[in-house]
């Protein structure tokens, strides 16, 4: 509902203020394409649903994450924008998030090998060629990359080794995220979430189709 892939998300009838809103609108007048560039996901359903197409390397994944879409675009690959057209600026902004982002959760921050060419040399990889957690790794990335509004992290660390949800988890907790940005984890074990309740974490347990705030 809230990533617009479901039916009932862009089927909500504006003029029930019951209705869905996201964002301060009603979901119906919200365009998808414009929705999906204001949320960043991974979850199981994203990493079963993107494509493994032969050539696409992890820079064009991680590239994706601007626009939300599952196709590199643009020029260096990083899209073409939702809703307005792409200055100069915006297209070297998302080229150094792109830089930043496999730099700090790329393997120079979990296989200890910390230098521009190791970074350089994994952006260039085919996707399809990487293990389990390192395309989870790289889908995390894409996620993150474009500084979404609202980032859905579910089951996050599935697939990652211990050094994977180390560096990931030390990267969400030292900025990788910012205060204007909203994230919902969703997990079976609270020790998942990078953040505790000092950081203003708010737990919500979810029963039999009930939410309940427990903390």
């Amino acid at each position: 509902m809230i990533t617009g892939d479901h039916p009932q998300s862009y089927t909500q009838l504006a003029s029930r203020s019951s209705h869905l809103h996201l964002f301060g609108r009603p979901r119906s007048r919200i365009p998808t394409p414009h929705l999906q560039s204001l949320i960043g996901v991974l979850s199981p359903e994203m990493f079963d649903a993107f494509p493994r197409r032969p050539g696409m390397s992890v820079w064009d994944v991680v590239g994706t994450g601007f626009d939300g879409t599952f196709v590199p675009r643009g020029k260096h690959n990083v899209g073409t924008g939702v809703m307005q057209e792409l200055t100069d600026g915006d297209v070297q902004w998302r080229v150094t998030r792109c830089e930043e982002v496999i730099a700090a959760l790329g393997p120079g921050a979990w296989g200890g090998e910390h230098s521009s060419e190791v970074a350089a040399n994994f952006s260039s990889r085919d996707f399809v060629e990487l293990s389990v957690g390192e395309q989870r790794m790289v889908l995390l990335m894409r996620a993150l990359v474009g500084r979404p509004q609202l980032v859905l992290l579910d089951e996050v660390w599935s697939g990652m080794d211990e050094g994977m949800v180390s560096a990931a988890k030390k990267y969400l907790r030292e900025g990788g995220v910012t205060k204007d940005q909203a994230v919902i984890v969703i997990t079976h074990w609270e020790d998942e979430v990078p953040w505790g309740v000092q950081d203003g974490v708010k737990k919500l347990r979810l029963e039999k189709g009930h939410g309940t705030v427990i903390q």
